[in-house]
């Protein structure tokens, strides 16, 4: 009951004009451009302001079902929730098929949710295709537990690959489960880890193929080159991103023996590919989803013997329902914080969304294209998504020129522009460079026009202001 509380506010905000996340205007904005190529090229390409590195899948999807809604952001909103709704459900399923019970698959899954409702609920319904790859990738496991019928017995081992090569079509950073299969495969079933690569190796040469065919060399070229700063000191992150699944991985470490092999392969690469995609600028805690999964996959595994018989501990019993409180610790004791801000968020979701009207009618109102640093907004009011600003700094920082985008300014391209001047964006590149290089070019030639919730900042041109007068 508390979890579906706490999901009903990102459930509820799916319809709205509200700005969650910079991801989701981005992900629309290529969700569109996948079925309206007229909205622009899906793969950009040098010397564009927008930047795609995702791969193509995702983007068809979505932008299918935003088609048939008639709104991409709120069709993104609603696939998020179902493929989140699904990992859950597929999860709950795989710890069945590795051998736990009912109840221990039903406890996996309820922590699972109980997470993401917590610490991860800004992914909760939001426009990404973050939980739609993860979704992909364990039907692919849960087909690769079921045996084969006697007459094909490697069909499911094939079907399991096409679901994962699916997977990494929407989002190509998601390796540990891959790679943990067919470690395991290899260990445990010499003929199915060869049906498995080859199946993967020939799915995956095809859908490079069919890339290639639709939009050449650009495509790779964006997925594979895209520029992003790294920075140690990031590792914080990660490490706080992960405390909440500190005791659930406690006990899966200390207890998890049968079916063993598989969740340990998963969660070890899990960690170690999201403590290091963290190294990376921009990439959120969405990083470790990976090894939430395999936590709660092993958590599964060691409930399901105290279903049957409790633990003893000398003169200590734990039971099933003592230690999933004891994994649940830290969404249990963040629940006075957790409970009033998704009551406050539901009472007051038509206030907010209310107050960004303004702000999108002001975007829709300006003449020829506009500039938002929440890209949702411009969606919203119907504007073409012009400059992504922080894949443009990223880029920047990484040694693209600077003067494209400021002679743009310089000759008023933009008919008005929306950014936040508290945006972790602007500071990072004052500190790398001395300078800000996307707003040093509007000063003096932009004046400030209004402002909108969370510091939002609307900027247009000065009238009569010469092109190129230095401020």
């Amino acid at each position: 009951m508390l979890t579906g509380l706490l999901l009903l506010a990102p459930i509820l905000t799916i319809p709205l004009h509200i700005p969650v996340n910079y991801n989701e205007g981005w992900n629309a904005a290529f969700d569109l451009r996948a079925i309206h190529p007229s909205a622009g090229p899906l793969y950009p390409g040098p010397g564009s302001f927008v930047f795609n590195n995702y791969p193509p899948l995702g983007f068809y999807l979505v932008g299918a079902a935003g088609w048939l809604a008639g709104d991409m952001i709120a069709a993104g909103r609603l696939v998020a929730l179902a493929a989140l709704f699904c990992c859950a459900g597929l999860l709950g399923l795989c710890v069945r098929r590795l051998g736990a019970s009912a109840q221990a698959a039903m406890a996996a899954t309820v922590l699972f949710l109980l997470v993401n409702a917590t610490y991860y609920q800004s992914y909760v319904a939001m426009d990404d295709p973050q939980w739609l790859a993860h979704a992909f990738m364990l039907a692919g496991l849960a087909v690769l537990l079921r045996e084969g019928p006697p007459s094909v017995p490697l069909l499911p081992v094939v079907l399991a690959a096409l679901l994962v090569t699916a997977g990494g079509f929407v989002k190509h950073n998601l390796v540990a489960l891959p790679l943990a299969a067919t470690l395991w495969l290899l260990w445990h079933d010499r003929r199915q880890a060869a049906a498995w690569i080859a199946t993967a190796v020939v799915a995956t040469g095809a859908g490079v193929v069919a890339i290639q065919a639709r939009y050449g060399a650009i495509a790779f070229a964006d997925i594979l080159h895209h520029a992003r700063t790294l920075d140690a000191d990031r590792l914080i992150l990660a490490t706080g991103a992960l405390a909440p699944l500190l005791p659930m991985a406690l006990a899966v470490v200390l207890l998890l023996r049968r079916g063993g092999m598989l969740v340990a392969l998963f969660g070890g690469l899990a960690l170690a590919a999201g403590i290091l995609q963290r190294l990376g600028d921009g990439v959120n805690y969405n990083a470790h989803f990976e090894t939430l999964i395999a936590a709660c996959l092993g958590f599964g595994l060691v409930l399901d013997p105290l279903v049957r018989s409790p633990l003893r501990l000398g003169r200590v019993s734990i039971g099933p329902a003592a230690l999933l409180v004891f994994a649940a610790l830290p969404m249990l004791c963040a629940m006075p914080i957790h409970l009033p801000a998704a009551w406050n968020a539901i009472a007051s979701r038509e206030r907010r969304q209310a107050a960004w009207q303004p702000v999108i009618a002001r975007l829709a109102a300006a003449p020829g294209p506009v500039g938002c640093e929440m890209p949702s907004l411009c969606i919203w009011a119907g504007k073409p998504f012009s400059v992504d600003i922080f894949n443009l700094t990223q880029s920047i920082l990484s040694g693209r020129p600077e003067h494209p985008f400021q002679a743009m300014v310089r000759r008023g391209g933009f008919g008005m522009f929306e950014y936040d001047p508290a945006a972790s964006t602007h500071a990072d590149a004052i500190r790398r460079m001395g300078h800000d290089p996307i707003m040093a070019p509007f000063a003096g030639r932009y004046r400030e026009v209004a402002t909108g919730p969370g510091g939002a900042v609307l900027l247009s041109p000065i009238p009569g202001r010469s092109l190129f007068t230095s401020p």
